[in-house]
């Protein structure tokens, strides 16, 4: 989403040709006329570049705006444009914003991108965005593999946050209309802070679906749990996951048991590990005990060999026995990926879970109940 466009005009420019690199100096002067923001830039700006011989190197162009923000209070905006030089000119910049303005204020912590456009007597900067008031986007990175997410809260202050982890196939949801996101604007509404991301092989981030396991979603699970409990406002951490999504959020639980408060899981598939035993996934089926290299579920999916034979040994109860927290265990009646006991089994192994069995719910929550035990799992959590 373009939240800035800036036309630059170029007033000169300053050449330092050295023995290893050549600098230059650009100043300029220019304006912006954007819904966020109108102003123009004030005298200082200048466009600092070390270019190489063979016209690779960096350039860092720094300047201050003032003008009046979305809410018509006067403000300044000062920006720093960062961006590495190649053969074929500059590519995607990374802008760094400082502002005095309250309302632009989510400028300064939003994952920004830069572009640049080229006119006969102007050049224009783009700056983009996908984060909004109370919406921030993540990337973290794991393995050689960087995985996405997004932070949502909208009170004010310090609140507790709801970590979400997403099922089998599935993704965060984090757009109008998403699965997840009805349940995100739930939790927030109620005055709790989300966080969503996509395990690897999935949505946006990193990595193939083949290669997916139960173990390493347990890690991007872990790296995004412990970006929460770096976050300075929250006062507690919640997990709440939905099929395989609710298996890694047990586990999660049980290793972490020291740091999450409350534990929801959506029909969580535990009998995946009994599945991956008799040799069968999603209707495919296959030799349990000469497992092949890979199994094609259905045309856009294959699942490596390595994670049927992990999940036949998964100890899925023994670790979530480890958290001694309050959980919720949510089971649908019209259930027809999730055998009921293996959902109930979780009431016997955490001393404080409660299964809830809601006889018109399918496993993607549809049904007659699916409002109730939205508002059912919100009030179990602040309570």
């Amino acid at each position: 989403m373009e939240i800035l466009r800036i036309k630059v005009y170029l007033t000169g420019n300053i050449i330092t040709k050295g023995r290893a690199d050549t600098a230059v100096m650009l100043p300029f002067t220019g304006e912006c006329d954007a819904p966020l923001f109108r102003g123009k830039i004030l005298p200082g700006g200048v466009d600092t570049q070390r270019i190489s011989p063979d016209g690779s190197g960096a350039l860092s162009a720094r300047y201050t705006l003032e003008g009046v923000d979305d809410q018509g209070v006067p403000c300044h905006l000062f920006i720093e444009n960062a961006a590495k030089l190649t053969k074929e000119g500059i590519g995607v910049t990374y802008p760094t914003i400082r502002t005095d303005s309250e309302s632009l204020r989510w400028l300064e912590t939003a994952s920004l991108r830069g572009a640049i456009e080229h006119f006969p007597d102007h050049i224009e900067i783009v700056i983009s965005s996908e984060d909004r008031p109370g919406v921030k986007h993540i990337a973290l990175h794991r393995a050689g593999l960087t995985l996405r997410g997004v932070l949502e809260k909208h009170a004010d202050g310090p609140a507790p946050l709801v970590l979400m982890c997403h099922g089998f196939g599935g993704r965060m949801d984090a757009f109008p209309g998403g699965w997840f996101q009805e349940w995100s604007d739930a939790l927030t509404a109620a005055g709790f802070a989300t966080l969503r991301f996509d395990f690897n092989g999935h949505g946006e981030s990193d990595g193939a679906f083949r290669d997916m396991t139960v173990f390493n979603e347990l890690e991007d699970a872990a790296a995004f749990l412990q970006y929460a409990m770096s976050l300075p406002d929250v006062t507690d951490i919640h997990l709440l996951g939905h099929s395989q999504g609710g298996v890694v959020a047990g586990m999660l639980a049980g290793y972490y048991h020291d740091v999450v408060k409350k534990l929801v899981q959506l029909v969580p598939a535990a009998s995946l590990k009994t599945d991956a035993q008799q040799g069968t996934c999603m209707g495919k089926t296959y030799d349990p005990q000469h497992i092949p290299a890979s199994v094609q579920v259905n045309p856009e999916r294959e699942v490596g060999g390595l994670y049927f034979r992990m999940a036949q040994t998964l100890p899925i109860y023994e670790v979530t026995g480890q958290f001694k927290g309050e959980a919720l265990a949510v089971l649908g009646g019209m259930d027809m990926v999730v055998r009921p006991e293996a959902i109930r089994r979780y009431g016997e192994c955490m001393p404080r879970c409660r299964v809830v069995e809601k006889a018109t719910l399918d496993h993607g929550l549809g049904g007659a109940e699916h409002a109730e035990i939205v508002q059912e799992v919100v009030d179990f959590l602040r309570k």
